[in-house]
């Protein structure tokens, strides 16, 4: 069964792994600076490849555990992340923009039945099913980094269920995780600092990183338990 534990365990394990998290945490921080400076400009210019980069982190860390290698994060290879990157956006955007179209078409339609909070239970559902599908096709594309993976609608539709169900699991976990650890040090900076503290902020852009490896790493476990035989 897919380990939260494992998956934190195993993010923090890597030789030289802070210094990467904290490498990887810059851009998050200067996009933090400009949005509460309102550079406004620059945030939109900034923000949007600061996003890539995130994305690219997490696809890396599914492929780099699925595949068994020495390091879970990202290389410093600038030309190969560069390149992992153009083809996620390729990969993934159509699909995530199909169905997030699809949703918002969907939960327009009124459900005609007097039932308390049925619209919104309606709209909950609809999300959580294209959700999964678009979760579902990132994972089976990180895998292997193939375009054409993400588009493989028939182990999508036997797998996306199943890692819904996990991640329904997982997240709750990973909140409370976070909520033991950065929240202990967000009380601390509060008594002796403030939360508008450099320093903190920096911290939590760290903590932004370490919890999407951490998520790749949980959702490379889901596709060895969920899809992996499907897949193969």
């Amino acid at each position: 069964m897919a380990s939260i534990k494992d998956a934190i365990e195993e993010s923090i394990s890597e030789q030289f792994v802070f210094v990467k998290y904290f490498i990887y945490a810059i851009p998050v921080f200067i996009s933090y600076i400009l949005f509460s400076k309102g550079n406004m400009g620059m945030f939109f210019v900034f923000a949007p490849l600061t996003f890539l980069m995130l994305a690219t982190i997490l696809i890396k860390t599914i492929n780099n555990v699925c595949n068994e290698k020495n390091n879970i994060l990202p290389t410093y290879n600038i030309f190969e992340f560069a390149w992992s990157a153009i083809k996620a956006v390729f990969a993934i955007c159509p699909i995530f923009a199909l169905c997030i179209w699809a949703g918002i078409m969907l939960t327009g339609i009124e459900i005609p039945v007097a039932i308390p909070n049925i619209q919104l239970i309606y709209t909950i559902i609809i999300w959580l099913i294209f959700g999964s599908i678009m979760l579902t096709s990132l994972i089976i594309y990180a895998r292997k980094e193939q375009i054409i993976d993400a588009y493989n609608f028939l182990i999508i539709s036997n797998s996306c269920i199943d890692i819904l169900i996990a991640m329904i699991f997982f997240i709750p976990q990973l909140l409370i995780v976070n909520g033991l650890i950065l929240g202990t040090i967000a009380y601390l900076f509060w008594i002796f600092f403030t939360l508008e503290n450099p320093i903190f902020i920096f911290i939590c852009s760290m903590g932004l990183v370490i919890n999407i490896v951490a998520t790749g790493h949980y959702l490379a476990q889901m596709d060895y338990e969920n899809i992996a035989k499907e897949n193969n």
